[in-house]
């Protein structure tokens, strides 16, 4: 019966003469509409003229508003009120599902001024601002999903999206005659389009056309429940699905040829005690190694680490870590598996037991083993280290590993590549966009061994950011794509770290914060 009688423009509606102006003048204007909106909706409700005879025309009151309409004049709680808590009232909800396309068609409506009855033109392009669309989709999804709820919704509200509306065939015959009922009309009544009703854009548009910065806006919601980014997300899962052609009966480690895939284990190794168990340097040998340093921010960290005098403590120690390190693995692993696996071993540059005796060290280890040096200004800032050694890395995997570490569950690379199709499957990224921690038992709970996939070096260019020192570096990578819902623990890779984990480390640790 009326258009947006609550428009702050105007009042919008059929019968502008019957109810709203009078040859005298107006009856009702938009100043005295939003000063006693009680009294106007009593007159709007009794469908009378201005001489309170029935318009005969008319067989329902009605009117068409939006959220906007009473928040601009203040009128929230007569609308609550009034309105949408009065069961006697029933709501229509019309709803857009796509909040992406509910905002380009305000933006370009507002540029054009065509809001209802004249198309779009087709080169128009809408530049999105990220935090002004986030804005919208927080107030759009309260509007819908909290202040549009009635008490008795199931008596006096009917939800109708936009995307049904516009499929007439299937509106027709499963949405219409359920809306007839809810308004006690009479299933035969036709349905009959108002004359302004002009579809402006296709439902199938495609908005990556229409909006000028959309890989901007793809980047910062690609990953959220906005519904435009998550369908697409969606639709990159079921691809990925199909495209693994795997039975969803049959379960990944009995179709999975872990053969195929490369390890690259980072493995800094040195003969240094925890902290706890060093001397304290002279001065003199305090300020050599300052100097040596070049008395940066880290030195204290540098000299710390330093190696020193054998603190009385047996070199066997260390050959014995390095040595369980390596039975663990050749255990735990099979010997195809032990082929694709490189052990990226980083040792100081100062390292008198460990330098001299490399080729002991390819004898331990199981696998194809390459040597890194590491230069006296990166000792003791182990993800820095980390940086350093990944750069060699060209297998399919990493991992971050050390020569006090003990791993305990045999194949645990292929029950880690499970983890990573795992997580492919429910977040729909690209395989490998992911980061899976093994079950550290020293420190349960803590991503201290995280796993990535080359497709992190390829997009990151290193490991971890520069700034990292010795500390957080683990726990970054863990909850840079925990972000994305990408991120997994392995509960059936499980270790043992024998000197770092949550206490004492044979470094100084320190922090970022990040």
């Amino acid at each position: 019966m009326h258009n947006e009688l609550f428009n702050p423009i105007d009042i919008f509606t059929y019968y502008q003469d019957e109810l709203v102006r009078t040859e005298g003048g107006d009856r009702w204007n938009t100043l005295g509409r939003d000063l006693y909106p009680e009294a106007f909706l009593n007159h709007i409700w009794k469908g009378c003229y201005n001489d309170q005879k029935l318009i005969k025309r008319s067989k329902a009151v009605g009117f068409k508003s939006f959220p906007d309409h009473w928040t601009d004049a203040n009128n929230q709680d007569v609308w609550e009120r009034k309105v949408m808590d009065d069961h006697r009232v029933k709501k229509i909800i019309l709803v857009r599902e796509d909040e992406l396309a509910v905002y380009v068609s305000m933006q370009r409506a507002e540029l054009t001024g065509n809001y209802m009855t004249n198309t779009y033109p087709k080169s128009l392009k809408i530049h999105v601002d990220p935090a002004a669309f986030q804005r919208f989709v927080n107030n759009y999804w309260d509007t819908y999903h909290r202040r549009y709820k009635s008490a008795f919704k199931k008596r006096d509200t009917f939800w109708i999206s936009y995307e049904q509306l516009l499929k007439e065939e299937t509106f027709k015959t499963d949405i219409l005659p359920l809306l007839w009922r809810f308004l006690g009309v009479d299933d035969a009544q036709p349905l009959k389009k108002l004359r302004e009703t002009i579809k402006q854009s296709d439902l199938n548009e495609d908005l990556s056309k229409v909006i000028s910065n959309y890989e901007e806006l793809e980047f910062c919601f690609r990953y959220t429940e906005v519904k435009h980014f998550k369908d697409m997300a969606t639709k990159d899962k079921e691809r990925h699905t199909s495209m693994s052609h795997r039975p969803a009966s049959e379960s990944f480690s009995d179709t999975c040829d872990c053969k195929t895939m490369s390890w690259s284990i980072l493995l800094p190794i040195c003969s240094r005690a925890r902290l706890s168990q060093t001397t304290s340097l002279s001065t003199a040998d305090r300020e050599k190694l300052a100097e040596k340093s070049n008395k940066n921010r880290l030195a204290e960290v540098t000299i710390a680490s330093q190696h020193q005098s054998d603190n009385g403590l047996n070199k066997e120690i260390y050959w014995k870590l390095l040595e369980d390190f390596a039975k663990s693995l050749r255990e735990t692993s099979n010997p195809s598996q032990l082929q694709e696996t490189e052990c990226i071993v980083g040792i100081d540059i100062d390292d008198t037991i460990f330098n001299a005796n490399k080729d002991k060290i390819r004898v331990i280890l199981p696998c194809k083993v390459v040597f890194l040096s590491i230069a006296p200004n990166m000792y003791g800032q182990v993800c820095r280290i980390w940086n350093h050694l990944a750069k060699k890395a060209k297998n399919d995997f990493i991992v971050l590993l050390g020569d006090d570490v003990v791993l305990k569950d045999d194949e645990w690379q292929k029950r880690v590549v499970q983890n990573f199709h795992d997580v492919a499957n429910s977040s729909g990224l690209p395989f490998g966009a992911a980061c899976v921690a093994l079950l550290d038992e020293s420190f349960p709970g803590f991503p201290t061994f995280p796993v990535v996939h080359r497709w992190h070096m390829q997009h990151f260019s290193s490991l971890l950011p520069k700034q990292f020192i010795n500390q957080g570096g683990d726990p970054y990578l863990f909850e840079l794509y925990s972000r994305f819902n990408a991120s997994a623990f392995a509960i059936d890779c499980r270790l043992e770290n024998r000197i770092g984990g949550d206490g004492d480390a044979r470094y100084k640790k320190r922090e970022i914060n990040w």
